[in-house]
């Protein structure tokens, strides 16, 4: 690079009058600190040009980049949260199915060892399954296997207090707490209890160490981890089982809190940074996971989760260092290149300036301020020639630097209009036109809109004759000519310019609008800029000069510009009125929503209560639709009754003709009544029902008010049940949401009245019930009585013959005391020795007693028939069961012999002496064995028809004390029950002798006298064709509870 200033030739010479002419080398006093300056400025510059750029890029990478990053930390971690919770709610659900299907059978059907069966393999089934109990319906442990302990049957404790049993019962399932076995493995009790109601309840202790499993297996970065916290706050999971172990309280924690008021709904407020219980900000994520009421949390470190945001940052900054660094470089070079040929420039200039225009400047820089010197010599040659033009030059400079002014003014006013008029298209387009026809110097604008073909005109400028703008600013549309300027803008896609209007083809040709802009308007000149959205032609701006004076291109380009932004303008406009026709649909879509609900919950509070639910959907009806008033009727007798009116006016509620209404042909409600559609009425007032006067028409459109209406029919299938109708006191017809919503309100209308008119059936049919089972169970009590005496008819000839024994006693001992009080007298009147008498005397005595003692025999047998036949249950008190079933045991064998003529059996006695007294009710357990034993007695007889001779019917009677209790057994052989009738044989008037020899009441009232009133067992055991075995045990002391003060409900006890 070669700079250098050569002095002035000979031909050079320097201006008068210049204030340098005289000062020689003025200027280099100050070029060392100029020099300074601008060698500070452009090194100041150029850094800070790279500085800002790669900071301003650097800002928004990092900006989208925490975004981005953000929306995918929430997305991954409640992806995380929802499908551990979904897993262990599976897991849970899966165990409680398989537990379901052990509850389905009854305990009286099928044997324990069936269940235990099923309960094992159930186990192997399940492998979280560790131990399996099932208890019966109250609540004893019947059967308990386990994979940690021995199997038990009959042996477990009563259940019924505790929660795992009566919550099972009562909600049908039973979810315990977690507990830990061995400090390490977590379990859950679960209980499922069955439909039916003597199925019991299965309870299932559940290993949950998949939910630890599952917890520990979430990778939630590099030092995140997820857990799952109960209903109550309490760790029940987590990677870390020592929290789990010391029973941790998270409850206090932020993010706990919230989960469980039910405020974390996956967005990203909540993933806000709280403290874990280590006291470390995380992000945490949440699921619930239900039925169980726990939730499953997703932690990630804060620090953790922010490291590539951290890096970006660092990276950001070392970048922005190095190009600073690299820009103070560069800069320093550049502008050592720049700063000396500016230097030889500003010292030519300044000899320039001081009249030396003969001095050249030599720059050898090859770029270009190399030309730059050539025009300052070009310029200090030419410099005389064109210094008188300088001053025309300056004011032409001054002119367009003012225009361009102007032009960023007009600008920034119309972004103004644009950003204050949000919506609004008619004052963006003035002010554009304003600015536009100001600065282009024309007298009118017009903004065209297309429409297909045609245009309308959107926005008219200027002070245009008023026919003219009453013609095309009334929303006419224009469709070109061929040859008219909008048609050449279609065409061509480009601005378009007319120098003068009455000299175009389009006005030659007679298009009215041509022709009306020359002849009215006076326009002579045309600009017509297009507006494009992407490649579409949405408008045109025209504006107009009223003299032949054809625009510039920076004034066409000005119009352009403003066409931009009308497109940017009407497209916002476009988006702003969508968001809030869709905002309008969601508000719209939400009050019908929320209305829906309302009228929904009054259906469910009201049970049978209809008008509060029509009350409530008038009330929403109306106001949702913007209604005045509404009404509902039901359809009844080809009549319509209203029953129920919202906000009605009160000169119409007046009048009563709502109440019932026998509807005009061929007004609304006739037209529902023959169509079943809905019916919507612009204008009541027009309808021929009004003009010809019909009452009800009248007093709803004079009286109400009533101008636009909308019927809609309530449908049951086909069938019409009533119509709800809203009313607005204007026209103003609804539209097809409103009348879908009204629709729907009518259909929940129908669902309310069948729900109402099935209960108000179910209410009867329960009372209707009620009464039978009252009168059944009369009929029951004459029953048991009539199977009483029926059961002591059969009696009668073994109490007779148990009578006549201790009378024949009785009369065979008085006639021989008769005797010897005869020989007694003798020996008074003899002189006998007092040793006879005494004899005499004693021996008469002892048969006094044995009259008495076989008097009281049959006073007693008496008082037991006399019992036997009373209705009740008699006292309860000890007695010696021994006793009872001896005398049971004769009662029924005489009452057989008398009852069938050659009858015979054997019969067997084993008696345990130590049996003893037990406190029963004696009367009724007499029944039981006398039942039974006629029963064994007739099993008996039947086998002995069919079998061979040597067959010999015997019954075999004995009792064994148990400890606490005593165990009768009733056996005989006979013909044995079969399996299938064995299930039944406790039912109630189940029998399976010929018709007319038995009621079928006798085991049925035998069980509930042994199991219900006294709290005792009764089994059998049998083999078709061997024997019938009867087992019954009692307790030994008052421990039962009586039922109904010892009266037996025999027939409805629920038992099957």
């Amino acid at each position: 690079m070669s700079i250098s200033v050569h002095p002035g030739t000979s031909q050079g010479r320097t201006l008068a009058g210049s204030p340098l002419a005289s000062t020689g080398s003025g200027p280099a006093s100050s070029t060392a600190r100029t020099r300074s300056r601008l060698f500070t400025k452009y090194v100041a510059l150029f850094v800070a040009v790279v500085g800002i750029a790669l900071l301003s890029n650097g800002i928004f990478e990092v900006f989208f980049y925490y975004r981005e990053h953000k929306a995918s930390l929430i997305r991954i971690q409640h992806e995380q949260a929802e499908a551990a919770a979904a897993k262990i709610s599976q897991f849970i659900k899966e165990i409680e199915s398989q537990l379901g299907w052990t509850t389905q059978l009854p305990w009286s059907a099928g044997s324990i060892e069936q269940r235990r069966f099923d309960a094992l393999r159930l186990l192997h089934q399940v492998p979280a399954l560790m131990e399996l109990a099932q208890v019966d319906s109250s609540g004893r442990d019947r059967l308990r296997v386990s994979k940690l302990a021995m199997d038990t049957i009959d042996s477990g404790p009563d259940l019924s207090k505790e929660p795992k049993f009566t919550e099972a019962v009562a909600h049908k399932v039973y979810y315990g707490p977690v507990y830990f076995r061995r400090e390490s493995e977590p379990y859950m009790t679960l209980a499922v209890a069955g439909t039916r109601k003597d199925a019991g309840v299965s309870i299932g202790e559940v290993n949950l160490k998949l939910i630890w499993d599952v917890v520990s297996q979430i990778k939630v970065g590099e030092h995140g981890h997820a857990y799952v916290v109960g209903a109550q706050g309490r760790l029940i999971a987590h990677p870390d089982i020592s929290l789990v172990l010391r029973n941790t309280d998270m409850s206090k924690l932020v993010q706990v809190r919230a989960a469980q008021a039910g405020h974390s709904d996956g967005t990203a407020e909540a993933l806000q940074g709280a403290l874990n219980i280590q006291g470390q900000e995380v992000l945490t994520a949440s699921a619930p996971i239900s039925p169980l009421g726990w939730t499953m949390f997703v932690e990630l470190p804060v620090e953790e989760a922010y490291a590539p945001l951290y890096a970006a940052l660092q990276r950001l900054a070392i970048l922005l260092l190095a190009a600073s660094l690299f820009a103070v470089l560069a800069g320093i070079l550049l502008a050592r290149r720049m700063v000396g040929p500016i230097q030889a420039l500003r010292a030519g200039a300044a000899r320039i300036g001081a009249g030396d225009l003969a001095q050249r400047i030599s720059i050898k820089t090859g770029d270009e301020l190399e030309g730059l010197a050539d025009q300052f010599n070009e310029m200090g040659a030419r410099l005389q020639d064109s210094y008188a033009d300088l001053e025309k030059k300056v004011e032409s400079r001054t002119t367009e630097l003012r225009e361009s002014l102007e032009q960023q003014t007009a600008t920034a006013e119309v972004l103004q209009v644009i950003s204050s008029s949000p919506g609004e298209l008619e004052p963006v387009f003035q002010a554009m036109l304003a600015n536009a026809t100001r600065l282009c110097e024309a007298s009118y604008g017009v903004m065209w809109l297309r429409e297909g073909g045609a245009f309308r005109s959107a926005a008219i400028h200027g002070a245009l004759a008023a026919a003219y703008v009453e013609q095309w600013r009334s929303g006419t549309l224009y469709h070109p000519s061929p040859h008219a300027p909008l048609t050449l803008v279609m065409q061509t896609r480009r601005a378009v310019q007319i120098p003068d209007m009455r000299e175009s083809r389009s006005y030659l040709d007679g298009d009215p609008l041509p022709v009306a802009a020359v002849e009215v308007a006076g326009i002579r000149t045309l600009l017509l800029v297009p507006m494009f959205k992407d490649d579409d032609l949405v408008g045109a701006i025209a504006i107009y000069r009223r003299e032949v004076r054809p625009f510039t291109n920076k004034q066409t380009d000005l119009v352009t510009n403003f066409a931009k932004q009308a497109v940017i303008a009407i497209e916002n406009t476009r988006l702003l009125r969508e968001l809030r026709q869709r905002t309008g649909d969601l508000t719209e879509s939400l009050e019908q929503q929320t209305a829906t609900s309302e009228v929904l919950e009054i259906i469910s509070s009201s049970a049978g209560e209809l008008e509060p639910i029509f009350q409530k959907m008038l009330e929403n009806a109306t106001r949702i639709c913007g209604a005045k008033f509404g009404t509902m009727t039901l359809y009844e007798e080809g009549g319509f009754r209203t029953v129920s009116l919202y906000n009605a006016p009160q000169a119409y509620i007046d009048t009563q003709l709502y109440q019932l209404i026998r509807p005009h042909p061929e007004s609304g409600l006739g037209i529902v009544e023959r169509t079943h559609q809905t019916v919507h009425i612009d204008d009541i007032r027009t309808q021929p029902p009004y003009l010809q006067g019909n009452p009800n028409v009248r007093a709803l459109a004079d009286l109400a008010g009533a101008r636009t209406v909308v019927i809609v029919p309530m449908l049951k299938v086909d069938e019409l049940i009533g119509t709800i109708t809203i009313f607005r006191q204007e026209v103003k017809p609804f539209t097809e949401k409103q009348t879908e919503l009204v629709a729907n309100f009518a259909n929940q209308a129908v669902i309310a009245i069948e729900n109402a008119t099935l209960l108000n059936e179910l209410r009867e049919r329960t009372r209707e019930l009620s009464q039978s089972l009252n009168d059944l169970r009369a009929a029951q009590d004459r029953l048991i009585q009539t199977e009483k005496l029926a059961s002591l008819g059969q009696l009668t000839a073994g109490i007779a013959h148990e009578i006549k024994n201790p009378l024949n006693f009785v009369n065979n001992f008085s006639a021989l005391s008769s005797e010897l009080i005869d020989e007694l007298n003798d020996m008074l009147k003899s002189d006998t020795a007092r040793e006879e008498i005494e004899e005499l005397t004693a021996t008469l005595k002892r048969n006094l007693e044995r009259i008495v003692e076989h008097g009281k025999r049959a006073d007693s047998i008496v008082k037991n028939m006399l019992l036997h036949s009373r209705e009740g249950s008699g006292e309860r008190r000890p007695a010696d069961i021994n006793a009872i079933v001896e005398e049971s045991l004769n009662l029924a064998y005489h009452g057989a012999r008398a009852e069938r003529s050659g009858f015979n059996i054997t019969l067997k006695r084993d008696l345990d002496p130590n049996a003893g007294m037990v406190d029963i009710y004696p009367q009724e357990i007499t029944r039981v064995f006398l039942n039974l034993i006629s029963n064994g007695f007739y099993a008996a007889s039947k086998r002995k028809e069919s079998a061979d001779e040597a067959f010999e019917p015997t019954l075999v009677a004995s009792t064994k004390a148990l400890g606490d209790e005593v165990e009768i057994r009733i056996r005989d052989n006979g013909t044995g029950i079969p399996p299938e009738v064995k299930e039944k044989i406790f039912n109630p008037f189940f029998t399976t002798k010929p018709v007319g020899e038995g009621t079928g009441l006798g085991l049925s009232m035998s069980h509930d006298i042994i199991v219900k009133q006294h709290g005792g067992k009764i089994d059998v055991e049998t083999e078709p064709g061997v024997f019938t075995e009867f087992i019954i045990t009692l307790p030994c002391t008052a421990a039962a509870k009586v039922q109904n003060g010892g009266k037996i409900d025999r027939l409805y006890s629920g038992r099957r």
